[in-house]
C-alpha cells in the first residue's frame, strides 16, 4: 500500500465477478475498498485521474491484522483478466510471494465513513 495515512471505507463484494465488474467499469473514489471472503482489495491509486490501482490484502485469521499479498493495476486489465486475478487471489496463489508483508490499513463501515477528502 502506498498510503499509510489514508481511510477506507469497505463494503462487501457479493460474488467474484461481481467485483471483477465493479473494478473495471468504474473509476473508484481514492477510499473504496471491497472485501470479499477473508481478502481485501483497497483503492492504492495515487490520484483520481491516474490508473486505478488496488491493493490486495488477506485478513489474517485473528481478524485484525492483515497481509499485502498483490497490487493490480486493475486499469490495464479486461473482465476476464480481473475475474482471473480475483480468483487467484482468493485460491492463495499470491499468499506466499516475497511481496507479501505486513500493513495496517484504517479501515470503516459505508456508516463510519461518510465523506472524506477522496469521495466523489
Amino acid at each position: 500500500m502506498l498510503h499509510c495515512d489514508r481511510v477506507w471505507c469497505v463494503t462487501p463484494a457479493t460474488s467474484q465477478e461481481a467485483l471483477a465488474r465493479q473494478l473495471i467499469e468504474t473509476t473508484w473514489c481514492g477510499c473504496t475498498g471491497f472485501e470479499l471472503e477473508s481478502y481485501l482489495f483497497l483503492n492504492d491509486s495515487t490520484s483520481p485521474d491516474s490508473l486505478q490501482e488496488f491493493a490486495i490484502l488477506k485478513r489474517h485469521e485473528d481478524g485484525q491484522s492483515f497481509l499485502q499479498v498483490e497490487s493490480i493495476t486493475v486499469s490495464r486489465c479486461d473482465e476476464s483478466q480481473m475475474l482471473h486475478y480475483i480468483v487467484a487471489t482468493l485460491m492463495g496463489e499470491y499468499d506466499i510471494s516475497e511481496f507479501v508483508h505486513e500493513v495496517s490499513p484504517m479501515l470503516q463501515s459505508p456508516e463510519e465513513h461518510g465523506r472524506c477528502p477522496h469521495c466523489a
